[in-house]
């Protein structure tokens, strides 16, 4: 049946996740998610990737009706040092017995999806594991360790099937925390010379942007709002579409960000004070990201309201077109809480302004 997995993956219980707990460990789960649909990419997979829905990151393949899925599980630490497998296999106490452990709460991925689909479960780490090489299978521990999964696994889980360790694999980043961004542009560069050839001279900063902001707003959607396998594709996943169609718009884009020299010498002679052309100076590139974005529907629904604005207020200086489209923000950016925030408007109205003169 077409779109099975995807179907059952819709009628599955999400589980409760801790999500990222700081603004650093969310980049690196994004960014690692981001190196490893390029890594796909560019081995010809026709890949669909969720997040943030019942697992940190999830793969699919294939995108028009999966049949295999990867659910992936990435935690981080600052330190270098290795980590325990009893670390994965503890239970912190609760008000009644004890939370569920790392391990355990991924074992519940399998339940729910037909047998017929290949469904693994992997624990990515940026640091090694003590008791196992960087790409490991939990079946191809040392028995010891295999017995101990057994044994805690099935003391936490009623129905614990054994036979599903043969899909629980380990798997380290060798990338640190603070390298990660840096990791990532060497494979956005192998990406681009694939796509575009040598020479190619677009700028892969932008794009890159582009892309971690798309991955951002999909990842904080609110997974309970989903209602369809179209609705989970389109607000909760990215593919190997979008990938090729962003490079080629890109490649093809005139729209380039505003010389924020002018804007601000404009800008401080109408009385602006300089932390706010500071402030506002941060979120121009995130601006210009979404603006470019044509999978942003709420950017393209702002686009088209500040041109509205633009075109009805006719206004002939930047200052006084973003001080009456500041008057009505509310009205401009109803129902797009995500672009609500003072110096992001301001800085999208910029875009507009500059690309409507």
């Amino acid at each position: 049946m077409a779109q099975q997995l995807l179907e059952e993956m819709l009628k599955k219980p999400q589980r409760e996740t801790a999500g990222a707990d700081t603004n650093l460990r969310f980049d690196y789960q994004k960014n690692w998610a981001f190196c490893e649909m390029i890594k796909k990419h560019l081995e010809g997979a026709d890949y669909l990737v969720a997040f943030e829905y019942h697992d940190d990151v999830v793969f699919m393949e294939p995108n028009a009706d999966p049949q295999n899925v990867d659910f992936c599980q990435v935690k981080t630490k600052k330190s270098s040092s290795s980590v325990t497998l009893g670390f994965y296999l503890a239970r912190a106490k609760a008000k009644e017995g004890r939370k569920p452990s790392i391990l355990g709460k991924m074992y519940e991925n399998f339940d729910g999806i037909c047998s017929g689909n290949k469904v693994k479960t992997v624990l990515v780490s940026n640091v090694p594991f003590s008791f196992c090489g960087s790409n490991s299978r939990a079946t191809d521990l040392k028995a010891s360790d295999v017995k101990k999964i057994k044994e805690k696994l099935s003391e936490e889980l009623s129905d614990f099937d054994e036979e599903r360790l043969n899909n629980v694999y380990f798997l380290t980043t060798g990338v640190s925390l603070d390298a990660m961004q840096s990791f990532l542009m060497g494979e956005v560069s192998e990406l681009f010379k694939m796509e575009l050839g040598e020479g190619h001279g677009v700028n892969m900063h932008a794009w890159t942007r582009l892309v971690q902001n798309e991955i951002n707003r999909k990842n904080n959607v609110d997974s309970e709002t989903i209602s369809s396998t179209d609705d989970l594709k389109a607000k909760k996943c990215v593919d190997r579409k979008f990938l090729s169609n962003t490079i080629q718009l890109a490649a093809n884009n005139t729209t380039r960000a505003p010389d924020m020299t002018l804007v601000n010498a404009e800008l401080k002679e109408a009385g602006w004070v300089a932390v706010d052309l500071m402030k506002m100076g941060k979120k121009i590139s995130n601006a210009v990201a979404d603006y470019t974005n044509p999978t942003n529907g709420d950017a393209e629904e702002l686009k088209t309201r500040l041109e509205h604005h633009f075109h009805t207020e006719a206004a002939e200086a930047l200052p006084g077109f973003l001080a009456s489209a500041l008057s009505n923000i509310a009205q401009l950016t109803d129902g797009l809480p995500l672009y609500s925030e003072k110096f992001y408007f301001l800085a999208f109205a910029v875009i507009v302004f500059n690309e409507e003169i």
